[in-house]
């Protein structure tokens, strides 16, 4: 084949392979900074440097490296799975695809505990706080929580059992002072029942189908308590229609929603949630939206 179609086909797979090089350099176990990543793997290096600086980009990407590389990852898996026509949710993937997909929203966790608490006075050492982590999967954020606050206790919600099957059996092997925290459960949150329960919630927009996306909000709402503070993960507003259509196409295939980060602010507002704020997470990661329910 020769022409215009050859040139974009080979640049589609290109841009793939040097997606995939980043999250291997990023994931790469036998190196300890940027440089020794690059070097480890002559081939996979010349792949790195059709990009404008890879070391600076490995760089910026590092201290977060294995939950990104999981992230991306994840993204070409679910990539191939829209090539292949295929439709389902993430939890219908293999458990390989479903632990990475888990692993990887623990960058979440670091976002709420270094970022966001701090700046609301949440999930402070010391204050025995009780938070819900909506769409838990297999529990990777709820167990990040406990791991890093002592005395907080976390109960996860998921409506797919075999990642809330594969999240006990991880649990199994934390300390049971952290284990003995973290409950995790079959339940959909829309049919969450608990009223001002929870100090903090966290619920991930994009797994939300859009239809569920206002009775899912005003359950979270009536589960925290007065002053209580709610996070929430959004689609990052996309001026490119590309990338736009790209991201509605593979929620339409996978469940999810499409709510962006402008309009989840929008329903927060609406509700009357104070001191709403936006918090960057990763490039061209999702956008983190928080807020406090009014007293």
């Amino acid at each position: 084949m020769s022409g215009p179609a050859a040139a974009v086909l080979a640049e589609l797979k290109t841009s793939a392979l040097v997606a995939a090089a980043v999250a291997a350099a990023l994931g790469e176990e036998r190196a300890a900074t940027p440089a020794e990543a690059l070097a480890v793997d002559p081939r996979r290096a010349a792949v790195l440097r059709s990009l404008p600086d890879p070391e600076a980009l490995l760089a910026e990407l590092w201290a977060d490296r294995r939950s990104r590389a999981h992230h991306l990852v994840s993204s070409l898996t679910q990539a191939a799975t829209a090539a292949r026509g295929a439709t389902g949710t993430w939890a219908d993937s293999s458990d390989e695809v479903i632990v990475a997909q888990g692993r990887s929203s623990a960058l979440m966790a670091r976002v709420m505990l270094n970022d966001i608490a701090p700046l609301y006075g949440a999930l402070a050492s010391g204050s025995e706080s009780r938070m819900l982590d909506v769409g838990t999967g297999i529990g990777a954020i709820a167990t990040a929580i406990a791991r890093a606050v002592p005395d907080a206790r976390v109960v996860g919600i998921d409506i797919a059992e075999r990642p809330l099957e594969l999240g006990a059996e991880l649990l199994a092997e934390e300390d049971a002072a952290v284990a003995g925290r973290v409950e995790l459960r079959l339940q959909d949150v829309t049919a969450l029942d608990e009223t001002a329960a929870y100090d903090v919630v966290w619920m991930p927009m994009p797994f939300l189908p859009d239809a569920i996306a206002a009775p899912a909000l005003d359950r979270a709402t009536a589960a925290l308590r007065e002053g209580g503070l709610l996070v929430l993960g959004a689609h990052p507003d996309e001026p490119d229609p590309r990338v736009k259509a790209a991201n509605d196409w593979l929620a339409s295939l996978t469940g999810g929603g499409t709510l962006a980060a402008s309009a989840v602010v929008e329903e927060l507002e609406r509700r009357g949630f104070d001191r709403v704020e936006r918090f960057a997470t990763v490039p061209g990661g999702p956008v983190v939206v928080a807020g406090v329910r009014p007293a």
